[in-house]
């Protein structure tokens, strides 16, 4: 048999040299290993970083919700206690109901766009109305000044509420690739090890 491989020009290897080939492969897995365990793990570490980021800025942004709300309701409050108390008494029942019900829309949980467009109407019968009754106009720029701090405010609410929207759907974006990442960590943890106690114990044989 020796005599056959000798006469087809193959070589074979001495267990030596048959246990450095055995430490090199493990040498070099563990090596390309252990660089993917450190690429992975800190992409990791970033994603769970944005992660917690994105945590603090929910909460942030729930409390500024929370302070768009009253200062939106504040605004209007100030314009209705306006009118109770410089316009309504000057005019007649009927006028001062469908004003109130008008403004009472306004305040209501809407849309800034549908807002703008009720706030318009009532500045509208509003004008008309003061006009026709003789009052000054002070009082309507005030009211509208009023209001449209509290669109504003509506329309900065709308924009939290519509990135909001967009953190939910990074959210699960990014938990499914920590779930696959957490995955592969685990996978080339094992791998390490199984390699140093693979080239441990080859190393050992060749010494």
């Amino acid at each position: 048999m020796t005599e056959n491989i000798d006469e087809a020009g193959i070589r074979v290897l001495t267990e030596e040299e048959l246990i450095s080939a055995v430490v090199e492969k493990h040498r070099r897995f563990l090596e390309e290993n252990k660089k993917e365990f450190v690429e992975l793990d800190s992409r990791l570490n970033q994603v769970e970083e944005n992660i917690k980021n994105a945590k603090n800025f929910r909460t942030r942004m729930e409390e500024r919700k929370e302070v768009l709300k009253e200062k939106r309701q504040q605004f209007y409050h100030q314009t209705e206690a306006l009118l109770e108390k410089e316009i309504f008494p000057k005019m007649d029942p009927t006028t001062v109901s469908k004003l109130r019900e008008e403004l009472k829309k306004l305040k209501g949980q809407i849309d800034p766009e549908e807002e703008q467009k009720l706030k318009d109407l009532f500045m509208q019968n509003l004008r008309e109305t003061i006009l026709a009754a003789g009052l000054g106009e002070t009082v309507l720029l005030q009211a509208n000044a009023r209001m449209e701090e509290a669109r504003k405010s509506n329309i900065e609410l709308k924009e939290i509420k519509d990135s909001e929207k967009q953190l939910v759907e990074d959210d699960s974006s990014k938990s499914e690739e920590i779930s696959k990442s957490k995955s592969q960590h685990k996978w080339l943890s094992t791998r390490i090890k199984n390699h140093e106690e693979a080239l441990s114990y080859w190393e050992k044989l060749k010494v």
